[in-house]
């Protein structure tokens, strides 16, 4: 049987944190979290918009817990400052939802020196989730939940060159690509860390298929990838349809550490929430460990399993 949102627990005295919880496929995970009972803390870079999508939802469910918080994972700074709130307010994490991104955007480095796509989507994830990995362990069968994509099968692994420096072999796609396949390996290499140490810790990804949203509403590309995405357009899903993969991911009692989920129509765009493959170089364990290294040394933040 299909897997679909009446197939979500009581979330009653859980506490998940959201990223990107504005709009998209994080606003609905939100909505279904909230709904089912969790205190949510949606972590959003516009306050502005935030403000927005908090108050959506409280006139949908009146009953919501909700905590809007300012995050900016384009900066370590901001990300701290999170994370500096977040153990003055919290006890615990029962789920972390990585799920903030961008896509396909123009060249650019962020303040700390990073390319922004790998920046936002993988780094400034890795780092939050190491900031709070002790409240994390203080919740009971706490999961990590990093939302990956298809693209991943299109990026490469150069560590020669990983931030593109000046630009030189820029692509917005591959850099995109690249960046989903950094979520993918720090999932694995985490959920092995998590599983050496004997913790009760579930580390998943998951990807929307192809979701309506407004991800890619700073896309930098030819007129090409225009075409290609109203061809497209009926094979994608809204961001509802959407958001299931990684709400699965996030509360399944039947999910195991390392999975990762997608939809079940062809070629993974759209459908229903069920187990999914990662490609060959997801599974590449000397690039696990060695951006896992790197992550440390750029954020300046070890990982304490």
């Amino acid at each position: 049987m299909a897997w679909t949102e009446t197939n979500i627990p009581n979330l009653n005295n859980k506490t998940i944190v959201v990223t990107g919880a504005n709009s998209g496929i994080g606003f609905e995970a939100v909505k279904l979290f909230a709904k089912n009972g969790a205190e949510v803390v949606m972590a959003c870079r516009s306050t502005e918009r935030g403000q927005r999508a908090f108050d959506d939802i409280k006139a949908e469910h009146p009953q919501a817990s909700l905590t809007l918080m300012s995050l900016d994972l384009a900066s370590f700074q901001s990300i701290r400052a999170f994370s500096k709130q977040l153990h003055e307010r919290f006890q615990k994490i029962d789920i972390l939802l990585n799920n903030a991104g961008i896509m396909m955007t123009p060249f650019g480095v962020t303040v700390d020196g990073i390319e922004q796509q790998q920046a936002v989507n993988h780094f400034g994830h890795f780092l939050l989730t190491s900031l709070v990995f002790d409240l994390i362990k203080n919740a009971d069968q706490p999961r990590i939940v990093n939302i990956a994509s298809i693209a991943h099968k299109y990026g490469k692994m150069n560590f020669d060159n990983l931030f593109y420096q000046n630009g030189k072999g820029y692509n917005s796609m591959t850099a995109y690509g690249r960046s989903k396949l950094e979520n993918l390996l720090f999932t694995y290499e985490l959920a092995r860390r998590v599983e050496a140490a004997g913790l009760d810790i579930k580390v998943l990804a998951a990807h929307p298929g192809v979701a309506t949203t407004n991800l890619g509403s700073r896309i930098h590309a030819k007129w090409y990838y225009k075409v290609f995405k109203v061809f497209t357009s009926s094979l994608s899903q809204d961001a509802y349809m959407g958001s299931l993969p990684g709400v699965r991911a996030a509360v399944d009692p039947d999910a195991q550490n390392g999975t990762y989920y997608g939809p079940d129509g062809f070629n993974e765009m759209k459908g229903n929430p069920v187990v999914v493959s990662s490609n060959k170089r997801s599974h590449d364990k000397d690039a696990q460990a060695r951006l896992w290294t790197l992550s440390e040394q750029l954020t300046n933040s070890t990982f304490q399993i």
